[in-house]
């Protein structure tokens, strides 16, 4: 390993666009031993792991998708030219789609100019093959000037090989890569350049094309730098207005040569695999239907296998709280079933949700239709400032506001995850539903009650689209551009793929939201028993009468503002609180609606289902939440315009159908 430069430690950044098979490659050199983080500043997964080979240690960074290092389209491609050009790793692993060499050549084309040792990972040859495309390796090396490593990462073939390229790579020799043939201005820019006395923070070349390009990070540094040389600089600038275009036509060219060197495409006989699913999957008509059909399909599938493993723990964990407090009377008791055990039952369960709902997802997510749904829903919902990908944590939010936001971290797009994570609290799952129904139905007519439902959920989602929207507008992460999709193959998933996705998420959750929704729950535990050991005379019933001058603004007395707190613990909570502050069995459904029913008129139901459905998110989904913005001062903020925002809906609602009704 002469060729090492003499350190101990090699930093490895893994590289390449989207569905090029970049994550199973990071998976498979490193294991199981990855760290899970966040990028500074930002909530975007950041992947390490350390593999030792020898007396040498690698440092493999995952670097999140980008399509170029130019004009980055979304925070993610910002990250990975950043940490390129200022971390400045000791190597780069490329990861290139060898069914679509072409488009995937273009990043290469751009690493190159920041002269680091290179190696190209040339990934899905044999779904290349199938696809008719034969790629001489010799020559694409020979093209490119860079080690070429054939690969089915997915099988684990090629791993061993690059590692061991890796130990061969002579970190002396990036400069024998080949580059696209640039205009004059590069080298007249790169002249004025190297004959700065201090070192520029980037490469003389790539600083070069940056500034040709536009970009303002770039422009801003060199103003600083060579504020001396800056007129000379633009006036070169303003000499050639075309350069950005000739830039870019010459890395065609440049890839283009290449590809007639490296790269056979065969004519088929017949459609490939990938083709003829497409041709009923992305069909205008009957591709929007499966779509339609699936993703519904698949979280059904997903939340029954959860109501027979985690909604078993739940269940349990509901049951037996009763028989602790019988066991040990008073606040140990207590203390143990609601703030305990009720916790943990809660965290297990969204844990095994998380597994199921996500193995689901990764699976289609790896073979490539997950990308389809995306692509067929993108164009409907683009408007509002979220991706294809958001439709689907939001078709699962009607049924779990906290799986559902945890779910987002299928879309990779920073703007695009943050807007869909907060429209969620306004979309009603299942157990605001199942309390909306119960109250309307106790006071209305079912023939009044339905359409009633059916008109509060739709406004729901109204709602959110337009917090969508107005985030959109105001949101400070740039926005991706609908029109760059590339769509993979269809081939096999790979199951150390999907477990290393599920390991992570599962993780990530127990770190950022797990361990808060236990100490929120202690938290209002507390609120609820103390001080004299009674909800009827606890610090939530103080809150509750506090708050009933609003409530009496929409129909309310202070039990039921009190049983509006009580869902914050879980939605589920709200008729079982209830049934404590009127002194019925929380287990008879009947006696609660009778209660409801002679409690209320039909207005003040009205206005306490509008509240309900516009209330603050349950403890887990407002922890989710948080662990996606990072931030409690915002997470709060967002809570409190919901809060107020339900209440004003309600009070509105409440003078509106006093009259009507």
């Amino acid at each position: 390993m002469s060729g090492f430069p003499q350190k101990n430690k090699i930093t490895v950044a893994v590289a390449g666009q989207p569905n090029t098979g970049k994550s199973t490659v990071f998976n498979h050199i490193t294991g199981f031993n990855q760290r899970v983080g966040n990028w500074p500043g930002t909530t975007v997964d950041k992947k390490e792991a350390r593999v030792m080979r020898g007396n040498r240690l690698y440092q493999f960074v995952d670097l999140p998708g980008c399509y170029g290092l130019s004009a980055p389209h979304s925070l993610e491609e910002k990250i990975a030219r950043d940490y390129l050009i200022s971390r400045k790793p000791d190597a780069v692993v490329v990861v290139v789609n060898a069914a679509s060499v072409e488009r995937s050549l273009y990043l290469v084309s751009e690493l190159i100019t920041l002269k680091l040792p290179i190696i190209i990972a040339l990934n899905m040859v044999d779904v290349a093959q199938q696809e008719g495309v034969n790629i001489g390796v010799e020559k694409l090396s020979a093209a490119t000037g860079l080690p070429v490593v054939p690969m089915v990462a997915s099988r684990r073939k090629g791993i061993a090989e690059l590692l061991t390229q890796l130990d061969k790579l002579d970190f002396d020799s990036s400069h024998k890569a080949s580059t696209p043939k640039m205009p004059s201005i590069v080298d007249e820019l790169v002249a004025i350049f190297n004959n700065h006395i201090d070192p520029l923070p980037y490469s003389p070349e790539w600083t070069a094309l940056r500034l040709i390009e536009g970009d303002s990070t770039v422009i801003e540094s060199i103003k600083k730098e060579l504020s001396n040389r800056w007129k000379d600089i633009e006036a070169l600038l303003l000499k050639y207005p075309r350069a950005h275009i000739e830039i870019i036509n010459a890395r065609k060219d440049w890839i283009e040569a290449i590809c007639d060197k490296a790269v056979k495409t065969i004519k088929k006989d017949k459609k490939s695999l990938t083709e003829k699913w497409d041709k009923v999957l992305l069909h205008p008509v009957w591709g929007n239907l499966i779509a339609i059909l699936a993703v519904p399909l698949c979280i059904a599938i997903g939340v029954a296998l959860w109501m027979f493993t985690g909604g078993v723990l739940l269940k349990g964990a509901f049951a037996f709280a009763p028989e602790i407090k019988a066991a040990l009377p008073g606040m140990l008791g207590s203390f143990l079933s609601d703030a305990i055990l009720m916790p943990a039952g809660w965290v297990l369960a969204l844990v095994v949700l998380i597994v199921e709902l996500f193995g689901i997802f990764l699976i289609l997510e790896d073979v490539g239709y997950l990308s389809r749904v995306s692509f067929l829903a993108d164009r409907m919902v683009r408007r509002f400032g979220i991706g294809g990908k958001s439709v689907i944590p939001l078709t699962l939010g009607l049924i779990c506001n906290t799986g559902a936001t945890i779910g987002t971290r299928i879309i990779e797009s920073t703007r695009e995850r943050l807007i869909t994570v907060l429209m969620m609290p306004f979309i009603p799952c299942g157990a605001q539903t199942a309390v909306a129904a119960t109250f309307l139905m106790a006071v209305f007519p079912i023939n009044t009650a339905i359409p009633i439902l059916l008109v509060l959920t739709l406004s729901n989602i109204i709602v959110s689209l337009m917090v969508a929207k107005i985030l959109s507008i105001h949101s400070s992460h740039p926005p991706s551009d609908s029109l760059i999709m590339e769509l993979p193959l269809f081939h096999r998933p790979n199951a150390r793929t999907i477990l290393s996705g599920i390991r992570v998420r599962v993780w990530q959750f127990i770190k950022r939201a797990g361990v808060v929704i236990v100490l929120a729950m202690i938290f209002v535990w507390v609120l609820s028993y103390f001080p004299y050991g009674d909800i009827k005379t606890s610090y939530l019933y103080g809150l509750g009468h506090f708050l009933e001058p609003v409530g009496n603004l929409m129909g309310l007395d202070w039990k039921f503002m009190t049983a509006l707190l009580g869902s914050f613990i879980a939605k589920e909570n709200t008729a079982a609180t209830l049934g404590v502050l009127f002194s019925v069995s929380t287990t008879n459904h009947q006696g609660i609606i009778e209660v409801v029913r002679s409690a209320i008129d039909p207005a003040g139901a009205l206005a306490f289902v509008v509240a309900s459905n516009y209330f603050v998110p349950c403890i887990a989904t407002a922890a989710s939440v948080r662990s996606e913005i990072g931030s409690w001062k915002k997470t709060i903020a967002f809570l409190v315009i919901m809060l107020s925002f339900a209440f004003l809906l309600a009070i509105v609602t409440y003078k509106i159908a006093s009259v009507v009704i």
